[in-house]
C-alpha cells in the first residue's frame, strides 16, 4: 500500500476471461505480421523495432518474428537469459476503456509479471495507471480508470531465463474506445458437450474466442505417419464419420494429461477420440493445435476431467453484460460459463 501511495499508480488486476470481444469493432488493433517493413528483419530476442497499422505505429522490444517466414504473431522471452519485452502504442486520441491481449501460448512457470502501463508520454516516464494480469494464455482483459485522450499504452512482460525461447507467443492487442459495450462471447465447453467436427470448423471460420481450449469429438480417419521423437507427439486427423472428407488435423497431439505417446499405433485409424485444445486454420487446413491433450479414447478416459471441469463450472467467474467481472454480491444479469442468468 505505501509503494502504491509512493508512486501514485493505480494498480488493478487485469482478468482472464474465456470470452473475446466481438458486435463492436475496435477502435484501433494490432496484428501480425503487421504493414510494416521492420519487422522483417528481426530474428532474435534482443532487438527494438516498430510496428506498423495504417498510419498507427507501435514500439515493440524484445520480441521475435522469425522475419514473418510462417508466424502471425510475436514471441518474447529467452533460453538461458532474464529479459523483459513490451509493447508499446502511439497516443491514442480517444479514452481507452477496454485493451484486449491474446496469448496464444506461454510458460507460465518462467514469467515474473505482465502488466500494462497507461501513461502521458511516449517514454511511460509520468504512468498514471498500472494494471497486472493473471499470468494465462487467453484474452487478457484489462480495463483502465483513468484514461484519457492521447494516453499512451504499454505492456510489460517481464520473463525469466527458459529453457527454450518464445517464453509468450501474442497475436493481438485490440483497443476499445470508452462508449462502446462489447458482447461476450464464450465457446468453452465440457467433454461431456464436446464439439462435433462440423461445429468446431465453423467456429474456425466465425474465428471468435479461439484463444480459448474446447473439447471435440471425432472418429479418426488418418493415423499419424510417425511419432515425434522429441515430444512424444502424433499428428492424425478425426472427422464426424472416420471419413477423410470434412477433417479436422489434430496436430502436435498429446496422450492423457499431456504425457508423452509412445507408439504410432497408440491412435488408429476407427478410434473414437474426445480431444482438448484449440482450434485454429493454418493455411487451409483446420486444427486443434499443437499440445492439445487426449481426453477419452473410445471411451475410455482418466476420469481427471470431468472432475477439474465441475470444480471449474463451479467456480467460474461471473460478469456482468459490459464484461466487467463482478462478485457475489452484484444483483442484476450477469454472466457465468457462457450463459445468462439473474444474480439475486
Amino acid at each position: 500500500m505505501n509503494k502504491f501511495l509512493r508512486y501514485s499508480l493505480s494498480l488493478v488486476l487485469a482478468f482472464v476471461a474465456s470470452v473475446t470481444f466481438a458486435g463492436t469493432t475496435p477502435y484501433k488493433v494490432l496484428t501480425f505480421p503487421d504493414e510494416g517493413t521492420e519487422g522483417k528483419d528481426i530474428n532474435s530476442y534482443d532487438q527494438t523495432w516498430k510496428a506498423t497499422i495504417g498510419e498507427d505505429v507501435w514500439t515493440i522490444e524484445n520480441f521475435n518474428t522469425f522475419q514473418w517466414k510462417n508466424w502471425k504473431y510475436i514471441r518474447c522471452g529467452r533460453k538461458k537469459v532474464a529479459s523483459v519485452a513490451s509493447i508499446t502504442s502511439p497516443a491514442i486520441d480517444q479514452p481507452i476503456s477496454n485493451i484486449v491481449l491474446t496469448i496464444d501460448k506461454i510458460t507460465k512457470d518462467k514469467i515474473n509479471s505482465i502488466k500494462l502501463q497507461v501513461a502521458t508520454d511516449a517514454d511511460c516516464k509520468n504512468v498514471t495507471e498500472e494494471i497486472s494480469a493473471k499470468i494465462e494464455d487467453g484474452d487478457l482483459i484489462f480495463k483502465p480508470t483513468k484514461s484519457a485522450a492521447n494516453n499512451y499504452y504499454k505492456f510489460i512482460f517481464d520473463c525469466q531465463a527458459g529453457t527454450s525461447n518464445g517464453l509468450i507467443q501474442v497475436s493481438k492487442i485490440a483497443y476499445y474506445k470508452v462508449g462502446d459495450t462489447p458482447e461476450i462471447v464464450d465457446i468453452t465447453n465440457t467433454a461431456e458437450t464436446a464439439y462435433t467436427i462440423a461445429k468446431a470448423k465453423e467456429l474456425i471460420d466465425a474465428g471468435k474466442g479461439l484463444s480459448e481450449s474446447v473439447y471435440v469429438k471425432g472418429t479418426v480417419s488418418q493415423a499419424s505417419k510417425e511419432l515425434n521423437d522429441t515430444y512424444g507427439s502424433l499428428s492424425y486427423y478425426i472427422s464426424d464419420d472416420g471419413k477423410t472428407e470434412n477433417e479436422l488435423q489434430v496436430y502436435g497431439g498429446l496422450s492423457f494429461k499431456g504425457e508423452k505417446f509412445t507408439s504410432i499405433d497408440d491412435i488408429k485409424v476407427g478410434d473414437v477420440v474426445v480431444v482438448y485444445g484449440k482450434l485454429k486454420k493454418y493455411n487451409t487446413t483446420y486444427e486443434l493445435d499443437a499440445n492439445n491433450i487426449l481426453i477419452s479414447l473410445n471411451g475410455t478416459t482418466t476420469g481427471i476431467t470431468n472432475i477439474t471441469t465441475d470444480e471449474a463450472a463451479k467456480n467460474a467467474p461471473v460478469y456482468n453484460l459490459a464484461g466487467q467481472k463482478v462478485t457475489k454480491a452484484y444483483k442484476g444479469v450477469v454472466i457465468k460459463n457462457g450463459k445468462k442468468m439473474i444474480q439475486k
